[in-house]
């Protein structure tokens, strides 16, 4: 017997909870999610259930796959008519053995036709049967978006069945291949699954042009070809997002500054191309020295690309994309600052055509740092950590803290006309105020006087 009950829902025959919310409920963890196979009628259930929850169906899908859809506060329902003659060639219809269970909702019986529950105590992803990733070969990639999720193995039979098929995923829509890979990027072990669909293949038919950094040698500060670097700074930046590791301010998690909508996902993603236009871009002096000139801006017009293609969202793809394209220039500040020459205005420039996103752009840099596996790491991450400390003191402590001057003060205070002058003028002010050049706004309106006083 298994006592699960969700509410507005009928305890009675032939009516089944199934898959993925009965899965969550075995392993105790929260169930929001509730799909429901019914033996008759699934719209009239779908509209009881409504009824109930004072809410309304939403109809998805095409009319051999039809599902009704209820969304109330705590939770939603999918609810659909039974796949095959009866409940049992229902489940074995599913992908994994772990989905593949389901409870009568009249008797509480637990229905395990799979062997699902020996599979969740073994923490095992095993498919149903091959042919499972035939009739849907999005299940190619959910395999180990459901393994990084819930920290499981995914068994050896399965993994060869996916190598064998991986081409099979571009048959697979773009959102729902996007759907999936942002749900195991988002879960903090990801890297171990990622790496995992580059040794099946499946990384490779997802996105081909990660083919290209292997075997890409790169230059003298680097140990590891582009795809193995590749590896090692997604890695990295999977540490410093979920494990905090290396910490880079002092009573803060490093996620605390990612803001919307960079989740940590979407970082990682960002990581994983960042050096993408390597390839195409190296070439090799007369010295013999290796260079990648422009890869970051050639990479960010990639990436953008790749976004499109599996129909990541503007915001989205804007997000990665400058994170790629920027993804160099905290390494030209340290440079500077090695070589004694960085300016605090060089800084505060740097915050001001970065933010709101400069502390993910500074993790990212952090991990590219350390995933070159050689010396001078440690002292980047060291740099990186005051630039962090700087930007929260300059740029957070204070949200929504007024500007010194206004387009107002120009006008009643030094008699300017509107002009595109303003703009220069308040973001300079700003670039001053980030420097720690300019803290009042009477400091602000004497540099103003002294650096433009021909038009005052």
């Amino acid at each position: 017997m298994i006592f699960i009950n969700p509410k507005f829902i009928p305890e009675k025959k032939g009516v089944f909870l199934v898959g993925g919310c009965v899965r969550d409920h075995l392993l105790g963890r929260p169930v929001t999610d509730i799909d429901l196979a019914v033996e008759k009628n699934a719209r009239s259930m779908a509209a009881h259930i409504a009824s109930a929850a004072g809410r309304r169906v939403v109809v998805i899908g095409k009319a051999d796959k039809r599902i009704y859809r209820i969304v109330t506060a705590g939770e939603t329902y999918d609810v659909s008519g039974i796949s095959g003659p009866d409940i049992y060639a229902d489940l074995l219809d599913r992908d994994f053995t772990v989905n593949a269970m389901a409870v009568d909702m009249k008797t509480k019986e637990l229905l395990d036709p799979a062997g699902g529950k020996k599979d969740l105590s073994e923490e095992l992803v095993r498919m149903v049967c091959p042919g499972a990733f035939d009739k849907d070969p999005l299940r190619l990639l959910r395999a180990f978006r459901i393994a990084a999720v819930l920290g499981f193995s995914i068994e050896p039979a399965t993994l060869d069945a996916i190598s064998a098929r991986s081409e099979k995923i571009s048959q697979s829509a773009g959102e729902r291949i996007r759907d999936e890979w942002l749900k195991m990027l988002q879960s903090a072990s990801s890297s171990e699954f990622v790496r995992l669909t580059g040794k099946t293949g499946l990384l490779f038919a997802v996105f081909p042009e990660l083919r290209k950094l292997k075997g890409c040698t790169q230059n003298r500060h680097h140990r590891l070809d582009a795809f193995e670097h590749t590896m090692s700074v997604y890695r990295v930046a999977e540490a410093i997002l979920h494990e905090n590791r290396p910490a880079l301010i002092q009573d803060a998690k490093n996620s605390d500054f990612i803001t919307s909508p960079g989740t940590p996902g979407l970082v990682k993603h960002a990581a994983l191309f960042h050096d993408i236009a390597k390839p195409e871009t190296r070439s090799t002096d007369e010295k013999g020295n290796i260079h990648f000139y422009g890869h970051e801006k050639r990479g960010a017009e990639i990436i953008r690309d790749i976004n499109m293609r599996i129909r990541f969202s503007n915001k989205e793809n804007l997000y990665t994309s400058f994170l790629v394209k920027n993804h160099l220039k905290p390494l030209f500040l340290y440079m500077m600052h090695e070589h004694g020459r960085l300016q605090p205005k060089s800084v505060a420039r740097f915050f001001m055509k970065t933010q709101p996103r400069t502390p993910e752009l500074l993790m990212l840099a952090a991990a590219d740092a350390q995933g070159k596996d050689g010396p001078g790491a440690d002292k980047f991450t060291e740099f990186v950590r005051d630039l962090v400390l700087r930007y929260s003191n300059a740029c957070l402590c204070a949200p929504g803290q007024p500007r010194l001057v206004t387009g107002r003060d120009l006008i009643s205070e030094l008699g300017l006309e509107p002009s595109p002058l303003f703009s220069e003028i308040i973001g300079k002010v700003e670039e001053m105020r980030l420097a720690g050049l300019l803290k009042n706004r009477e400091q602000a309106l004497r540099f103003i006087r002294k650096k433009w006083g021909k038009n005052c």
